[in-house]
């Protein structure tokens, strides 16, 4: 089997090239994220799990979207948020409306270190910043197509807030709680709307 390893396949492949650019640049996200996450005492996965926490729409900040968010087994994600739960960041609380299903919860503690990481990932920003509008330009395109193509697969799920998703209905009635999702079937406020959905479905299907 050729692999993307191999140099002499790479050389007579454009997609094994980007993959190992890919590959490559994966690395060094990793290197530069675990060095942000070090000076904050906590796993890259913990800090993920805290940003899930604290961006997703309370009533779908479940441990098994957060699972499906990073890619991970039910077990694994389980095992970081209870590291959480034991460094008093992340309380679990049952859902109203089925007792099976665990919400998560960032506490007044998880909040105040979920605020410090407003900058975590910019040394990545910071590095491209060196490169081109231009560049960065084709680079966004490509990469927003590698992303829809995993997304479609299956690989990868995308979290965005309500606007522009197949179940969003925008001020559906005066009241506190204005905006109706069609896919759990009841009323959001407007700050709920601005959080990530896991489930958010574009009109495009993209």
């Amino acid at each position: 089997m050729v692999m993307i390893f191999n140099s002499q396949h790479r050389d007579n492949s454009r997609s094994a090239r980007i993959s190992m650019a890919l590959f490559r640049m994966s690395q060094a996200i990793k290197k530069l994220t675990q060095a942000e996450s070090d000076a904050l005492g906590l796993s890259p996965a913990q800090i993920q799990a805290l940003l899930f926490a604290s961006h997703t729409r309370n009533d779908a900040a479940t441990v098994g979207n957060f699972a499906k968010a990073i890619g991970a087994s039910h077990v694994t994600a389980v095992k970081i948020m209870n590291g959480l739960v034991g460094k008093g960041l992340v309380a679990k609380v049952q859902k109203a409306d089925d007792r099976r299903v665990t919400l998560l919860e960032l506490t007044s503690k998880g909040e105040e270190v979920a605020y410090q990481l407003q900058h975590w990932g910019q040394s990545l920003e910071t590095e491209l910043q060196q490169i081109s509008e231009e560049a960065l330009a084709h680079l966004e395109l490509g990469l927003g197509a590698i992303i829809s193509a995993m997304q479609g697969r299956g690989h990868l799920i995308v979290s965005e807030p309500c606007l522009g998703c197949i179940h969003f209905m925008s001020n559906a009635e005066d009241s506190d709680n204005p905006h109706y999702c069609k896919l759990v079937q009841k009323y959001i406020s407007h700050e709920a709307s601005l959080k990530e959905c896991p489930e958010h479905t574009p009109f495009n299907g993209n």
